[in-house]
Parts: C-alpha cells; structure tokens; sequence
C-alpha cells in the first residue's frame, strides 16, 4: 500500500528538484501544506532509447486512481519524454501528478483526459502544445516550485471552475495556454513569470485573478475577454502589463497594496462593470488609454501611493469619486476628461501636477479638494483648462503651496463657484488669465 507523506518530505526524500528559492529564502507555504502520496505508478509502458533514457508511450496495465508519473522505468531508464497522446482520454483516474521532473511533455500527451486535479511539482517540464488539450474535468491544477516552460493552448479549453495555483515557479505560460478555458481563479504567488499573448483569453467564469510576492509580465491580451465580475488582487508584487492584458474583462474590483503597476496602452480598456480601484502603497504608471472607458460608477481611492497617469488614461470612465493621497500624483492632458458620472475629487499629494484639460467635461462633478488637509506646503501646477466645462462645479478648494494655475482652467463651470486657494477666495472669471 502507498504510503502518504506530506510534500515537503516527500520531495525532499524522493526527487533530487531544483526548487527556485526567492529573496525571502522561504518556499511558498502552500507546498508544504500539501499532502500527496508520490509514490510512482506501476505498469506503464516505456520505449528505451538505448542511451540510459527512455519514452512512455502509454499506460499499459496500471491501474491506479491517483496517477504518479514515474521519472524512472522499471529498467531503470531516466524517463525524459512524455509521448504524443501517451496518456491521452484518460478514465477512471482522479488525480495525475507529476513531480521532480526534467523532461518534456509532448504535445497531446494528456489531452480529453477525464481526471479532476493535476499536480506538477519541481523539476524542469516543459509542457507540449495542447498537452492537456480539453481535459474539461479538471477543477484543480496545482503548479508549485517549478521552473517550467507551458507551451501555446498546452490547457486550452480545460476545467470545470477550475482554481488554478502557480507558487514559487520560474517560467513562461505561452500564447493561448488557457484559452477558454473553464477556470474559476488563477493565483501567482512567489512567481517570477512572463505571461504570453492571449493566455487566459476569453477564460469568462473567472471570479478572482491574483498576484502575490511576485514578479509577472503581462503581455498583450494575455486576460482579454476574462471574467464574470472578477476581483483582481496584486499585493507585494512588480507587475507589468503589455498594451491591452486585461481589455473587455468582468472585472468587479482591482486592489493593489505594495505593488508596482505599470499599465500599458489599453491594458483596462472597457472594463465596464468595475466598480472599485483601491491602491494602497503602491506606485502606478500608466500608459495611454490604460483605463479609458472602464468603470461602472466606480470608486477609485489611492493612499499613500505614488502615480504617474499618461494622456487619457481615464478618459470616457462612469467613476463616482477620486482621491488620491500620497507623495506624487502626476497627470497628462485628458487624463480624467469627459468622465460623466464623477462628483467628487481629492487630492493630498506633496506634489501634484495636473495636465491640461485633466478633469474637462465632467458634467456631474461638483466638488474638487487638492492638498487642502495637509500640514505643510505642497507644489502644485494646474495646466491650462483643467476644469474647463465642469458645469455643476461649485466648490474648490486649494490648500497651501499653488506654484502655477494655468489659463481659463474653471472656463465654463457653475455660475455661482466659489474657489478658495490658501484661504483666499476667487471667482473662476478672476482666475481666467491663471495665477502665479
């Protein structure tokens, strides 16, 4: 009888891995909650390649429920390939693990296979184009200290609310690994990983993606077309998404918390259900049109960050309020222009730098504080028409430290507003020609 152990021994007795290990020193915790019993299956059928190696080439009389793959024959032949459709339809088995090892999966290796959790621990896979092409059973794929290379569509199509989890792992997920897939979360945690084109693409029951201790490059559309009202978490993590990662997706909510973002062109575009931004210690550096025309009615609160918008990032967005409090917040021109459903700004920064037509055309907004609560001065520069046919816009105040007001920046607001700079008040027609 197999006898079961908890991972980390298991790992630790029986495979000789090379485990990537990261700043902290500490392998993630969630190896070594994992109890699996790794003891190789018996009966499976190997093809020797003459030189100490050899191929499976199928499953021969094993029989078990829970599949471990051997890395070694019954000959004793270092297995290094896994063939093309070797272990292709399986039935009648739960779970296949595959742990410690240094080879290749061949493409459709494991493809409409019937079991539900798939294990990959350790070791140096690489995994075939369509390797586990519609395994549409799987409802978990555990990937865990790992330096591994997933080739395109190698999951395409797999999982039945399928929670996917990648912890501690080096490596790349190809163009279209997951693609429609029937995924229910997705979760990087201590990865140090590259994520290509289209890889969860149109992945549309996703309700959680997450980003945790870890280093991730995005790349075009990688999540396009992903989520049923997802939560998008990144905490203690540098991510870096490529033009459009996450455009048309069901995102409900995006929280960051010592995180460093930068967002390319398009990377939120049209993301119209999301209804929170939250940012906390974070530093944000979006490109072009990052977010522009996303929100539904959404919240965005930013404290203790630092950001750096491009032209247009929020432009066309349904957000109900901005705050922003920290050390820099930095916008080019129509950074936040024609956001119709806004009502409130405000801003606490020791510098703040708002570009021309930044808050222009946003008819509902009627309220706009900047650095008002601070203690001590800030620098601050309003560019040119900041403000400019905000039509309900009542009340600004500006707190200590106006270094440059540019031109007609509250042209065409509300009759009746009244604008407070460092306790002084002024009409927006006393304030057409700037202030310095």
């Amino acid at each position: 009888m197999k006898k079961t152990v908890a991972l980390f021994v298991a790992l630790a007795v029986l495979f000789a891995l090379a485990v990537p290990v990261f700043a902290d020193g500490e392998t993630n915790a969630a190896a070594e909650e994992l109890e699996l019993d790794l003891t190789p299956s018996e009966g499976m059928e190997f093809e020797s390649n003459g030189d100490g190696t050899c191929t499976l080439v199928g499953l021969g009389t094993c029989t078990d429920t829970d599949i471990v793959v051997p890395t070694v024959s019954p000959a004793g032949d270092t297995v290094t390939l896994i063939a093309e459709h070797a272990l292709a339809q399986l039935e009648d088995v739960d779970s296949v693990t595959l742990a410690g090892y240094e080879y290749e999966v061949d493409e459709r290796a494991f493809q409409y296979g019937q079991f539900e959790t798939l294990n990959i621990i350790g070791g140096t896979p690489v995994i075939g184009e369509y390797a586990f092409y519609d395994c549409e059973e799987l409802t978990t794929i555990q990937i865990i200290n790992s330096d591994l290379e997933i080739g395109g569509y190698a999951f395409q199509e797999c999982g039945h609310d399928a929670d996917v989890t990648f912890a501690n792992c080096l490596g790349t997920v190809s163009k279209r690994a997951f693609q429609y897939g029937g995924l229910l979360s997705v979760t990087f945690k201590s990865c140090e990983m590259k994520i290509d084109e289209y890889a969860f693409y149109d992945c549309e029951d996703l309700k959680d993606i997450s980003f945790s201790e870890s280093n991730i490059e995005v790349n075009d559309y990688a999540f396009q077309e992903c989520g049923d009202e997802a939560a998008l978490a990144m905490n203690g993590s540098t991510v870096e998404l490529a033009k459009r990662a996450f455009q048309y997706c069901g995102l409900d909510s995006i929280n960051m918390e010592k995180t460093v973002l930068s967002a390319g062109e398009y990377a939120f575009y049209d993301c119209e259900d999301l209804t929170s931004l939250v940012c906390t210690e974070s530093e944000i550096d979006a490109d072009e049109y990052a977010f522009q025309e996303c929100g539904d009615k959404a919240v965005v609160e930013m404290t203790d960050c630092s950001v750096e918008l491009d032209k247009r990032v929020f432009q066309y967005c349904s957000l109900a309020s901005f705050s922003m409090e920290g050390e820099e917040f930095t916008t080019d021109e129509y950074a936040l222009y024609s956001c119709e459903d806004l009502e409130n700004v405000s801003i606490d920064c020791s510098k703040v730098s708002l570009g021309e037509y930044v808050f222009s055309s946003c008819p509902d907004l009627v309220s706009v504080s900047i650095c008002e609560n601070r203690t001590g001065d800030s620098e601050i520069t309003i560019d040119d028409r900041a403000f400019q046919y905000c039509e309900e816009l009542a009340q600004v105040g500006i707190g200590n430290g106006l270094t440059e007001l540019g031109k007609y920046v509250f042209n065409g607001c509300a009759e009746d507003m009244v604008i407070t700079i460092a306790g002084t008040q002024y009409t927006a027609d006393a304030l057409d020609n700037g202030l310095n």
